[in-house]
């Protein structure tokens, strides 16, 4: 009796217990998708933000909200709507880990938990899920959302604030034109400001001098003089927290320009600037006509620059747009700062057309070994020349990426290695200035190849072709043919002789085994004896349906793909050709045949220079 009695008590205990787990799950769980709800989702962010502390890893989380999601419901009506949200679970829930944890915490709103993840593989993970969400088939539109992220510890250290953060990043991610995910960036995304962080910025805009002025010097690095100084902010509580943030806290709370005013004057209270070069303050977009910022300027701009920063959404284009016409009528240069890493880019990049275009620290540290960085410089520093703009490079740090940022033309520079921010007017370093100067006497002497690999596109053509024009024997031709392969972007090039006479093509010299036969009938393809009548640059790809067979097949036999040909002319007449290969089935891009018809140009002299004594004509 006893037994039975103990039983039936365990047995309903057990009932009790899967009751419980029941209702809990009722309690936490969303019925229409079958995901955790709002108060599951913050019950799990704690669990698993002590488990990221004791175990000492990462915990990203991704907010997700539908673009236009209400149109969906209006239109189609509330049934249809809950079929996409129900489908979105579905969705997110095949797209985690089973570690993982997804939510829907609001309307059309979701959230991941991701454990164990930084929020670099947190972005690749908001993608696939934004990716699989817009296969849902929806009647009439297509389907989208918007991705915030935030990680545990690089963004926050606890739940409330993570949830803040992520949650500005979607902000920003829907004001920026949705169909996209956005990483929170402390300093840059707006976030919601708690009323205490409304009066600490009022707190600090009371003191007599909330802020103070330093000033770095902007170097021409072609001379290495001073062309110029900016301003940058510096706040009471030095250290605790950068001056980004003090920003970004002020425009979050409404007070954002009263605290670039205040920036303002206090660079403009030195009166005893040297009356050589400009001083530039920074700006943001937002601030640019607020009349408080307005009463801090001088009404004649003539000696400022005003740089404005990349670092802020502006929807109003027009209004950025009247504001900067305003500055440049008062005398004001105009100034991008930080370009190629801000939110507009070359969309800002077109509409403030600036006088003066600021690299972002992240294009130029480390770019004397990043071939990447290089030609990102290089294409900045054509926009610029082509619009009549000035190239400044920020965050130079080391005089070998200062030697290479003058090699690729950069006019001015400025940073660490130049001189640090300072009391005013700190002068340019001894060997900051020499660096600039030997860069620029090197270049004079051509001396750049000696000294360090050659960079810049133009340099580089420069260097082949004094390498061409210097070729007094066989291995000066064959050390030349690699650089020019490299130069034009091809796998393997050839130089060949043209006896017109006896119809004969001659291989003179070759990198690898790039032409095949020595000797052949030029007749026997025509695309290559029609090049060397006419004078006239040719190519041959496989993918072509115009090209000719025979070309063709002479690529494939030599383990090619496409070919270029660029006769090489003397007093008029074509003496060879230079052939240019590549094992990629392509067409060949402009500035690849210009640059190899400059390289040609130099090939006639070298012919009659290294293969003096005529060859047998057979």
């Amino acid at each position: 009796m006893a037994i039975g009695c103990a039983v039936g008590i365990l047995g309903l205990l057990w009932l009790v217990h899967r009751q419980s787990a029941r209702l809990r799950t009722i309690a936490t769980g969303d019925p229409l998708t079958g995901l955790v709800n709002h108060r599951g989702f913050h019950e799990q962010l704690a669990v698993a933000l002590a488990a990221a502390r004791r175990e000492r890893v990462p915990t990203a989380l991704v907010m997700l909200d539908l673009d236009d999601f209400k149109r969906i419901n209006e239109r189609d009506g509330h049934p249809a709507g809950d079929a996409v949200l129900e489908a979105v679970g579905g969705r997110l829930r095949r797209t985690i880990r089973s570690t993982d944890m997804a939510a829907r915490i609001g309307g059309d709103e979701f959230a991941l938990i991701l454990r164990g993840t930084g929020a670099e593989d947190a972005g690749s993970i908001a993608e696939r899920a934004r990716s699989a969400i817009a296969t849902i088939p929806v009647e009439g539109t297509e389907l989208s959302c918007s991705a915030g992220i935030a990680a545990y510890p690089d963004d926050a250290d606890h739940a409330a604030a993570l949830c803040d953060l992520s949650e500005a990043a979607l902000d920003w991610a829907k004001r920026a034109g949705k169909r996209r995910t956005h990483r929170y960036e402390a300093g840059t995304t707006p976030t919601r400001w708690s009323d205490r962080q409304r009066d600490e910025v009022e707190g600090l805009l009371a003191l007599q001098e909330p802020i103070t002025a330093v000033f770095q010097p902007i170097v021409a690095l072609a001379t290495g003089r001073v062309v110029g100084y900016e301003s940058l902010a510096r706040f009471p509580d030095a250290g605790a927290r950068p001056p980004d943030t003090w920003f970004a806290q002020a425009h979050a709370c409404g007070l954002g320009p009263e605290l670039e005013a205040a920036a303002v004057r206090a660079a403009l209270e030195r009166q005893e600037r040297p009356p050589e070069g400009t001083l530039a303050l920074n700006l943001s977009p937002s601030a640019l006509s607020a009349p408080v910022v307005q009463a801090a300027l001088p009404t004649d701009l003539s000696d400022l620059v005003i740089e404005i920063t990349e670092h802020e959404f502006v929807p109003d284009d027009d209004a950025l747009a009247d504001a900067v016409s305003d500055l440049r009528y008062r005398g004001a240069r105009i100034a991008l700062d930080d370009a190629g890493a801000g939110h507009a880019g070359l969309k800002q990049l077109m509409l403030v057309r600036p006088d003066i275009v600021k690299l972002d620290r992240d294009l130029t540290h480390g770019i004397h070994a990043d071939s990447a960085r290089t030609a990102l410089v290089e294409s900045f520093v054509r926009f610029a020349r082509d619009v009549g703009a000035t190239v400044c490079a920020e965050g130079i740090e080391r005089l070998d990426d200062l030697r290479v940022l003058a090699d690729l033309d950069v006019e001015w520079g400025q940073g660490y290695a130049l001189g640090r921010p300072a009391p005013p007017w700190e002068p340019v370093p001894v060997a900051a200035a020499l660096a600039c100067r030997l860069a620029l006497a090197d270049a004079l002497r051509g001396a750049s190849g000696r000294r360090q690999p050659t960079t810049s596109g133009d340099r580089r053509l420069v260097h082949v072709s004094s390498r061409l024009a210097g070729a007094r024997s066989r291995q000066d031709l064959d050390d030349a043919l690699v650089m020019v392969a490299d130069e034009i972007g091809a796998s393997e090039v050839a130089l060949s002789r043209w006896w017109p006479e006896n119809d004969v093509i001659e291989t003179l010299a070759e990198t690898g085994d790039a032409g095949g036969e020595l000797r052949f009938g030029a007749s026997d393809y025509p695309l290559t004896s029609g090049a060397l009548n006419d004078g006239e640059a040719a190519q041959v790809f496989l993918s072509d349906p115009a090209g000719d067979h025979a070309e063709a097949d002479l690529l494939l036999s030599l383990g090619q793909r496409s070919v270029l040909m660029v006769p090489v002319v003397s007093r008029g007449k074509s003496l060879g050709l230079l052939e240019a290969y590549s094992r990629h089935d392509r067409p060949w891009a402009r500035a690849e045949i210009d640059r190899a018809r400059v390289i040609a140009s130099q090939l006639a002299s070298v012919i009659h220079t290294v293969f003096r004594e005529p060859s047998v004509q057979t």
